[in-house]
């Protein structure tokens, strides 16, 4: 019977115990979730307020700043002027240098066409594989109606692709 009684309380103890975790552990969720409500609720209160906050700062420093730029816009306006003003005269004495000098260049490309002349004898004939013209005065080497005109004295260039005897040294 001593068994019984001892066990008994054992058993009462432990069910205490287990009622007391488990009621503990309901008030401690309560608890958190209505901490968990106050934050979020503190959190959303406190963005509204700062969103109000940073509206009232910009709307107060706005004008402000619209205000130092018109300031600085009128203080560098006349060196803009100034400075424009100069640039085109700049401009002015350049085009009356430089435009004498363009004009003269204008002729230089026939002046290059003419001193390159042998050159183009010279090289020609390579590509267009006639090696007896390389150099010859007399290569013509221009395309007419789909043929190529080689020179007055051999219009399909001469016979013996190796040597012309009508050749002439374009030095």
């Amino acid at each position: 019977m001593m068994d019984d009684w001892s066990k008994q309380i054992l058993n009462a103890f432990g069910e205490a115990v287990q009622d007391f975790t488990q009621q503990l552990t309901q008030e401690t969720e309560r608890w958190l979730d209505d901490l968990t409500e106050q934050l979020a609720a503190a959190s959303d209160s406190f963005l509204r307020n700062t969103d109000q906050w940073t509206e009232q700062v910009q709307d107060a420093i706005n004008p402000e700043i619209d205000h130092l730029i018109s300031d600085l816009n009128r203080s560098v306006e006349p060196f803009e002027t100034s400075l424009n003003s100069q640039v085109n005269e700049v401009v002015e004495q350049l085009d009356l240098v430089l435009g004498p000098l363009v004009a003269g260049l204008s002729g230089i490309d026939q002046w290059f066409e003419e001193v390159s002349a042998p050159l183009n004898s010279t090289v020609e004939p390579i590509l267009q594989n006639y090696p007896a013209c390389v150099g010859c005065r007399n290569f013509y080497g221009q395309a007419h109606g789909g043929n190529t005109l080689v020179c007055a004295m051999h219009p399909f260039g001469p016979d013996d692709e190796r040597h012309c005897p009508d050749w002439e040294s374009v030095y």
